[in-house]
């Protein structure tokens, strides 16, 4: 009888196993470049990533769309979405694509309006029912719905921030800069760089409309410095902001919703006197590293490491970005390797990671494309 069980349990926990192999063993993975389309008029870019040399090849690329400068992939990989800072006073929408995740091929579905202008940033809810922008020159957050054909549907709801800040020339007015799910996917965060707050929207797709203030609505970040972009842990009970004017990282203990900050440690040396332009946070697959860009006069990648009890940073290192505005950047799904995406200078650079040390070594892999600003990867199937 007890054989019996074990058969049982066995038999059980191989798809697990099997599942958990296969994962480990992708070797190829499609990464989607979005791009400002002022220096080509391509748009979005797949390339595929071989995840045991780093090398790049190119697939494919879409035609006519204008300046989808960040984009969200659906878990499957069947889709894409992005944002598009075009028309007027960079009134943008959200377009809607078909992916081949076999073969790369991008197809254009849709395309709808924001409303709010210059959206910058764009979440897929969990539940795959909505998409979400963070509009920059609008201070604002669109939710608009995906439909059954996977296009997206007209505006449901926009959220208008308020205030200002310390700094006159970039604070007179909100600029929210990105809209991120809490990992239970039950809230969604969106930083405003305008008004120095984290603000937190309760998220329930049965209402029409699907974003509420949250219990704590906002936490307020030291006046100056211009929140931009965070990522939570993997146990979801830290999570680390960028700010962009400031070049520093906060660092919040989430218990119950709220958020308490524990640290804030900056990019730059203490000598530092040059002009900051942080962009980019993200962590290690590990969550032993992590890793923000600094544009402005440095153009680098600044390395910390993470404390495994209190989640607090200490820096470790630097690496040259080797080209000009450092936008966005990825880990890949191994851990093995950083790609950046340099927007001024029109290129991507691969570095391969030490995952003991969480330093970076250039690999000699570089792709050249007018504007990169976001990098996303899926797996090839």
């Amino acid at each position: 009888m007890k054989i019996y069980f074990r058969l049982l349990i066995i038999f059980a926990l191989l798809p697990l196993f099997s599942t958990a192999q296969k994962l480990k063993s992708q070797r190829f993975y499609h990464l989607i470049i979005g791009t400002y389309t002022k220096t080509q008029d391509k748009g979005l870019f797949a390339y595929k990533f071989d995840s045991q040399t780093g090398k790049l090849s190119f697939e494919s690329n879409s035609e006519g769309i204008k300046n989808p400068s960040y984009l969200a992939i659906t878990e499957d990989g069947k889709n894409i979405y992005t944002v598009n800072e075009s028309g007027t006073d960079r009134k943008g929408g959200v377009s809607a694509f078909n992916f081949d995740a076999k073969s790369g091929k991008i197809t254009f579905i849709n395309q709808e309006e924001t409303i709010g202008a210059g959206p910058c940033y764009l979440s897929i809810a969990p539940d795959g029912k909505f998409v979400f922008t963070a509009n920059y020159t609008g201070g604002s957050v669109s939710v608009l719905p995906i439909q059954k054909d996977k296009s997206v549907g007209k505006l449901k709801q926009l959220i208008q921030h308020e205030g200002s800040s310390i700094d006159k020339s970039r604070q007179k007015e909100p600029h929210a800069h990105s809209a991120i799910f809490s990992p239970d996917g039950s809230t969604l965060f969106s930083a405003d760089l305008g008004t120095d707050k984290l603000y937190a929207y309760n998220y329930d797709s049965s209402f029409s409309k699907p974003l509420q203030d949250a219990a704590q609505p906002f936490v307020t970040i030291t006046p100056g410095f211009g929140p931009r972009h965070f990522v939570f842990n993997k146990n979801a009970d830290k999570v680390y902001l960028l700010s962009e004017m400031s070049a520093e990282v906060t660092v919040f203990e989430y218990k119950d919703k709220v958020l308490h900050t524990i640290q804030n440690i900056s990019l730059n040396n203490e000598d530092f006197k040059g002009t900051n332009g942080a962009a980019d946070i993200h962590l290690s697959n590990d969550g032993k590293f992590l890793y923000a860009t600094n544009r402005g006069s440095v153009n680098e990648i600044v390395i910390f490491k993470v404390d495994a009890e209190s989640g607090e940073l200490s820096k470790v290192g630097s690496e040259s970005s080797k080209g000009k505005a450092p936008r966005n950047f990825i880990i890949d799904p191994t851990d093995q390797f950083l790609l950046v995406a340099n927007q001024n200078s029109d290129d991507i650079y691969v570095f391969k990671r030490d995952k003991e040390t969480g330093l970076l070594s250039y690999t000699g892999e570089k792709v050249a494309i007018g504007s990169p600003v976001c990098l996303k990867m899926t797996p090839v199937k």
